[in-house]
């Protein structure tokens, strides 16, 4: 008997635990007017914050009052021995809005906010948002008003949330930061086999039928590129797929998305159909799959180059507040806050200005050969590349391949024939900022005729893309400068490399880009004319890889290298292998400014040596190579080298020959793109086209191309000149 009393005295006080601590979770928020209403405890990619940033964890705190409540004097904790680790100034939360509280440091320069503007957003939260830990809301009284457990269970990007209906009852979810859902809607939970095609994908000349099949569910599909969904097209039998070209564009139509050439096509574009299906029942959904079917199309602009098909999200791509492509929230965000130049825009300003992981999207792509067969498809990510072309209407890409994805952490396909490791980084670029709305060409031109020397190039072939079926330009599939291509071209381990591209180092370790700048500094504070010292840097720095960097930008006369577009890497840990001395050696991107492109600055009669676009030249403001220059035998060695590659590489006949085949090879390409893109746009700084009148003809590519041949043709003898007189040598 007395076993049993204890029995029912032990369940009565568990009873009375669980419901203080319902109470504590629950009923004490419905006091409240404020309540933690969502909690991010590791936020990789699931929202950012009032810089357009992701990455910081945040706590949401919403008002369900009817009165608008000022948060000064409350705070926020994870101890309830310091109840007061953040204290909250005065912000006033409105009725039925919400706050957000942010891990984050505010990077912004807050003297350039209006007047009138009031910062919503916390930053600066003094503590980390740790899985399995708690959350402290306390009003100024210092009385708990909301004491709330972190699941160790919460997923990465996932929230531990409340609704409306059911508000201090909380459910992991996705993340809805600034908005507190009306109810919880149950996730499907069966994973379901996804839909077969009976024809895959690829160019037909007449119209295709496809059939999909699920061995469970409802087929729904779409046409366009658009995700699938049980509103979508309910899949009822065999689908014809025709040539679409005729119907409205519905991406390419799409404004915002450019700061400096806005135009946007007054004609239908050549359009792909992008099959994506989905099987759901009431408690489960499949993977959504897609297959790109081009019917019909006239073969000009794609004869002779490859086909790369993406598809995605529209909602990745073109929604206002995670599309990758347009100006979007985040110029919206910076609007309120102060006045910025429209240039200023095409930066940090924009959704496509915006940088790092957050801002990488799900994508899939389908790769066409030169005769337009399918040669593979992947799960990829996808951001924006670039600097100053990002603000222009077509942009360059960044693909990744990673495990997360679909298990494969390189691309399944080697685009350069290499036949080495392979990649889990390609870049889809369009020719840089000027160079884009004239011939694509320069960049990998230019680094194609030093494919022998010393200083790493990145290979590319020409491609058209389709963008969620619609016709996207011509492209070139680029190697990405990252760990992949230095383990592709040298055989280092890619954890055990260190890459510095414009005083940023792949890293993360400041100590990494360090190594650089101190050696940088020993070059400039020391006479290297003096042997010893000399001879530690050799001990440092790849010679010839150094010298064969400075002379191709010289010879091509790239206005935006030296200070800017600067790559380089080494061996964190020196191996025994020959490219793991540890020895810093240098990469080329970003050749676009080159070959009278701008035609007062990057003429063939422009002395490189000491002129240069950016205000800064080899022996004009640039520290390393105006020092290491002084020293003879570095000299003897970098006029030997310029010499030789002056007469081999840059020799007019042999690059004429391989500028007739490349651009032969794009001609077409490269006009229909400009036709889709360019509109009426001059071409700064740029003199043949500054009476351009569109459409972009044949003539104008022929006189393009005539450009860069004639730059050749003349550059030997200007800058072999300049080479005698500016470092002082006698004939």
């Amino acid at each position: 008997m007395t076993r049993k009393k204890t029995l029912i005295l032990i369940f009565i006080l568990l009873f009375i635990v669980l419901g203080l601590s319902f109470i504590g979770r629950r009923g004490i928020a419905r006091r409240s007017p404020l309540t933690i209403t969502e909690i991010c405890a590791c936020n990789k990619n699931a929202a950012y914050d009032d810089n357009g940033d992701y990455g910081a964890d945040y706590i949401e705190i919403y008002n369900s009052s009817d009165e608008p409540v000022s948060l000064l004097g409350w705070g926020l904790t994870d101890s309830r021995k310091d109840l007061f680790k953040y204290t909250f100034g005065d912000i006033t939360v409105e009725p039925g809005q919400a706050v957000i509280a942010w891990s984050s440091p505010c990077i912004d320069d807050t003297s350039l906010y209006r007047d009138d503007y009031v910062p919503s957003d916390i930053h600066d939260i003094p503590f980390k948002i740790s899985k399995g830990e708690v959350c402290i809301l306390t009003s100024p009284n210092e009385k708990y008003v909301q004491r709330l457990p972190i699941p160790y269970d919460l997923p990465d990007n996932k929230c531990y949330a409340s609704c409306l209906d059911d508000l201090g009852r909380y459910n992991i979810t996705s993340a809805t930061p600034y908005y507190v859902e009306e109810t919880f809607i149950p996730e499907k939970k069966e994973i379901l086999e996804a839909p077969s095609f009976s024809i895959k994908g690829g160019w037909y000349d007449g119209d295709v039928v496809v059939t999909l099949d699920a061995p469970k569910g409802d087929i729904y599909y779409s046409l366009n590129g658009s995700v699938p969904d049980a509103e979508s097209y309910k899949y009822e039998g065999p689908i014809t797929i025709s040539n679409r070209t005729q119907e409205p564009n519905i991406w390419s139509a799409m404004g915002d998305i450019a700061t400096a050439n806005t135009y946007i096509p007054d004609f239908p574009v050549d359009k792909g159909t992008v099959l994506k299906a989905v099987a759901i029942t009431d408690n489960g959904t499949s993977e959504i799959v897609s297959q790109t079917y081009f019917v019909g199309l006239d073969s000009y602009g794609y004869d002779g180059i490859s086909i790369m098909s993406v598809s995605m999200d529209p909602d990745d791509l073109f929604g206002y507040e995670k599309g990758i492509y347009v100006q979007g929230k985040v110029k919206d965000i910076y609007g309120e806050k102060m006045d910025l130049d429209p240039f200023e825009y095409i930066y940090d300003y924009c959704n496509y200005g915006k940088e790092g992981r957050g801002w990488e999207r799900p994508v899939n792509i389908e790769f066409f050969s030169e005769d337009h067969h399918k040669v593979f498809e992947q799960k990829a990510g996808i951001r924006i590349h670039g600097g100053f072309s990002i603000g222009q209407n077509q942009k360059s890409f960044n693909l990744y391949s990673r495990a997360e994805y679909d298990g494969h952490e390189y691309f399944k396909y080697d685009f350069f024939k290499g036949n080495g490791n392979g990649y889990s980084k390609v870049v889809l670029r369009t020719g840089g900022s000027n160079d884009l709305f004239v011939t694509k060409q320069r960049d990998v031109f230019c680094q194609s005729l030093v494919a022998d020397r010393d200083v790493g190039i990145q290979r590319a072939i020409p491609c058209a893309l389709f963008l969620n079926g619609e016709y996207w330009g011509m492209y070139f599939i680029q190697e990405g400068i990252g760990e992949s291509y230095i383990h592709e071209h040298y055989g280092i381990d890619e954890d055990n490399v260190i890459i510095v591209k414009n005083n940023e180092v792949s890293t993360d370790d400041p100590e990494d880009l360090k190594l650089y700048n101190d050696l940088v500094d020993y070059i400039s504070t020391n006479d290297m004319a003096v042997d010893s010292n000399y001879r530690y840097v050799e001990d440092k720095i790849d010679i010839q890889s150094l010298i064969d960097y400075y002379i191709t930008e010289i010879y091509v006369a790239n206005g935006d290298a030296f200070s800017n577009n600067l790559a380089l890497w080494r061996a964190k840990n020196p191996t025994g292998d020959k490219y793991g001395d540890g020895k810093w050696r240098w990469l080329l991107y970003d050749l676009d400014e080159s070959c009278a492109m701008i035609t007062e600055l990057t003429n063939a009669s422009i002395d490189s040596f000491i002129e240069g676009h950016w205000e800064i030249s080899p022996l004009n403001g640039d520290k390393l190579f105006s020092s290491i220059i002084k020293n003879e035998e570095f000299k003897e060695r970098f006029v030997s080298s310029f010499i030789e590659m002056t007469e081999k590489n840059f020799q007019y006949e042999s690059v004429h020959e391989k500028l007739s085949i490349l651009s032969a090879k794009c001609k077409d390409a490269d006009i229909k793109s400009q036709e889709r893109f360019r509109g009426d746009f001059v071409v700064s700084s740029y003199e043949p086209g500054e009476d351009f009148t569109p459409p972009y003809s044949e003539d104008d590519y022929n006189a393009d191309i005539a450009v860069i041949d004639d730059f050749f043709k003349e550059r030997a003898s200007y800058i072999t000149n300049y080479m005698k007189n500016d470092l002082g040598l006698s004939d």
